[in-house]
């Protein structure tokens, strides 16, 4: 089963447990990747979050079944995953702009969120620069934020502002003045829990310390500030240079829907790492094998 026949079984199999639970092992199998790469692909070649994808199939599978059967709107709700009528009313009228008693008394307008599924479409207009490497194991060292995926674009941009603010960034560049090892310069690393159906993820704002190499010293890092060990990995490296933060976006883009189905590889289950120089040159490290 190649990749994009991955991507789709995963649909097949929710769509089919829509009405119940969905498993995040089964979905592990299906896609044989973890669920956070799954998660992460899905977000940047459906521009939605799974979880978000998720819901408005349930949402819209439940209008369906409010107005064709004769359930209870509680035993509705309870189908599609919600505790209680109080928080599927919320959710419904959220996505649909009516509350769910009222589709039965009026005629109204309602959302449909259709099935999605992916093809492989091959652009030749969409160059990527980057590089494969085998890279050994190393140590970065910064300061972690723990958050949900779907709040990603809102707290990093915050945690790095901040962190110019407060001295925490002035004490990564005291750092990386004596590492100067790759990856380089201030590092934002995402490590996903794969635990969770929601997405749940450390970042780390950082620098590279040690390389597991023959010549490499070791930086001294204060106590207070947290560490991180990658293992030793094949790595995609890909130029990000350009404008921020719409140059690293493309970069994901192009990498999850048209270069990752191509070229034969999957993703490793490590975290990924955004390596931030200066005038405009970034880099995207994406583990693979």
């Amino acid at each position: 089963m190649n990749w994009m026949n991955q991507m789709n079984a995963v649909i097949d199999y929710i769509e089919e447990n829509l009405r119940g639970e969905i498993d995040m092992k089964e979905v592990e199998r299906i896609a044989q990747c973890s669920i956070h790469n799954y998660q992460r692909m899905f977000s940047y070649i459906a521009n939605q979050s799974l979880a978000t994808y998720i819901r408005n199939r349930r949402l819209t599978l439940a209008a369906y079944d409010i107005m064709s059967g004769n359930d209870s709107i509680l035993d509705v709700a309870m189908r599609y995953g919600y505790s209680s009528n109080e928080a599927f009313s919320r959710a419904f009228q959220k996505f649909h702009g009516v509350l769910p008693s009222q589709i039965r008394k009026r005629r109204v307008q309602l959302t449909s969120i259709p099935k999605i599924s992916f093809q492989l479409i091959t652009k030749g207009d969409v160059e990527m620069k980057y590089s494969i490497e085998d890279w050994p194991a190393f140590e970065a060292a910064g300061f972690k934020e723990e958050l949900r995926a779907e709040d990603a674009f809102k707290v990093i941009p915050k945690m790095w502002d901040d962190s110019l603010v407060d001295g925490r960034f002035q004490r990564l560049m005291d750092i990386c003045m004596q590492a100067d090892m790759r990856p380089s310069g201030v590092l934002g690393i995402t490590e996903g829990d794969v635990a969770s159906v929601e997405g749940d993820l450390n970042y780390y704002l950082s620098v590279t310390t040690y390389v597991d190499v023959e010549e490499c010293v070791r930086c001294e890092v204060p106590e207070d500030i947290e560490k991180i060990t990658i293992p030793a990995a094949k790595w995609v490296i890909i130029n990000a240079d350009g404008p921020l933060p719409q140059s690293v976006q493309n970069v994901y883009k192009t990498f999850y829907a048209q270069w990752l189905p191509s070229s034969g590889y999957k993703m490793a289950d490590l975290p990924v790492i955004e390596c931030y120089m200066q005038n405009e040159h970034q880099e995207v490290w994406i583990a693979i094998e």
